[in-house]
């Protein structure tokens, strides 16, 4: 599963992601005081332990916390 949000991040390096304990390729973000965090881009979800509505769970979850900064963060102007 891949974010797409973050396309053009160049991968730093694969990891275990924290929140999901899957691996992951992460890239490096720097916040306005200079320091950086890891964030993963593309999650590998395993054919073995997931199946494909395990990972749409997920994927679901992404689509929803991006649309509440959406819309938190460019609300229409009706």
């Amino acid at each position: 599963m891949e974010d797409k949000t973050k396309r053009g991040l160049a991968i730093k390096e694969t990891s275990i992601d924290e929140k999901l304990n899957v691996k992951a390729d992460k890239g490096m973000i720097h916040d306005m005081d200079g320091i950086g965090h890891w964030v993963p881009i593309r999650w590998y979800f395993s054919k073995d332990s997931y199946d494909l509505s395990q990972v749409v769970i997920h994927a679901e979850a992404m689509d929803e916390k991006y649309t509440k900064l959406r819309e938190l963060t460019c609300p229409d102007d009706d």
